[in-house]
């Protein structure tokens, strides 16, 4: 009981300074909606909806309201949360886990080192953790960005090559196109720039359309550009598009070969630091052992 009350004291202390900057940031009629009825609109209470959540999206926006870009990057992202009401609320959500979380690890600690549990630090402490979890969506958001970026470079190479071999043995673009949608990310867009266009719609039309769907990418949009100018002036895309896939496939090895080295070097410094740890005991602890029964230490 003597550690218990201190860990729920911690708890509520960081749920308290995480909700006291909040609750200045939240007006009144947040907790309150509009509702249309048989009489006509009128003001009702948030117990007739999903009271939690739509206190938790409320407090999010009102804490870090984001830009009008967040549309545009969930979709960039693939969607990792499917709507905004998702990623507002999923932001509280996290920031209470890593809450807990932190608090739940001092506690830990205590009951292994035995030291005393102080509720200021342990509440400071669980006041970083849901800021760090409060962030967390958003730089989750910024990392499947980054995923679907690389992995569309790497599909590029491939799907190029495969476009060009195509066009070589006489199928017009939109054709080319539609055989490489099987090619992983950018398969899925050269499909869809196909369909568009036979379906009837101006070139700029569907690649705007394909570019909104998938991360900034100069080398994509390069592609696009490619394609809208072959489209509109009857250019030959054969030697450009193996050209530019050869060069993205070294770049890729590249690549590889490079993470491979960087693996090594951590390999051989983790083994280097688990050597020096037990020369170390091996060498200092018996020391230490023998200077105790000697009475030195």
């Amino acid at each position: 009981m003597g550690t218990i009350l201190p860990l729920l004291l911690a708890i509520l202390t960081s749920l308290g300074l995480f909700m006291i900057v909040t609750s200045f940031a939240v007006r009144p009629s947040a907790f309150m909606r509009i509702r249309a009825t048989e009489t006509g609109p009128r003001l009702v209470g948030m117990a007739e909806g999903t009271i939690l959540h739509a206190m938790l999206m409320d407090i999010s926006k009102r804490i870090k309201p984001e830009g009008e870009d967040l549309l545009n990057r969930l979709r960039r992202s693939g969607w990792i949360y499917k709507s905004l009401a998702e990623f507002y609320a999923r932001r509280m959500y996290s920031a209470f886990l890593y809450l807990v979380l932190a608090v739940g690890i001092r506690f830990t600690l205590e009951l292994l080192i035995g030291a005393s549990m102080v509720p200021l630090g342990s509440a400071i402490l669980g006041t970083l953790g849901a800021v760090y979890g409060f962030s967390l969506p958003d730089r989750l958001v910024n990392r499947a960005i980054q995923r679907r970026r690389y992995r569309l470079l790497k599909e590029m190479g491939f799907g190029l090559d495969r476009i060009a071999l195509f066009l070589r043995s006489g199928a017009d673009i939109a054709d080319a196109l539609a055989h490489t949608r099987d090619v992983g990310l950018f398969g899925k867009a050269c499909g869809r720039l196909a369909s568009s266009l036979s379906m009837g719609r101006s070139i700029m039309e569907a690649t705007n359309d394909v570019r909104h769907d998938l991360p900034k990418t100069p080398q994509f949009d390069e592609f696009l550009g490619m394609v809208t100018v072959a489209i509109q002036k009857g250019q030959s895309l054969v030697e450009p598009f193996q050209l530019r896939g050869s060069a993205m496939r070294q770049q890729l090895k590249l690549e590889i070969i490079e993470e491979g080295n960087r693996a090594k070097i951590k390999v051989v410094l983790i083994t280097s630091v688990v050597i020096l740890l037990a020369s170390i005991i091996v060498t200092i602890l018996p020391t230490l052992i023998l200077l105790t029964q000697e009475g030195i230490v």
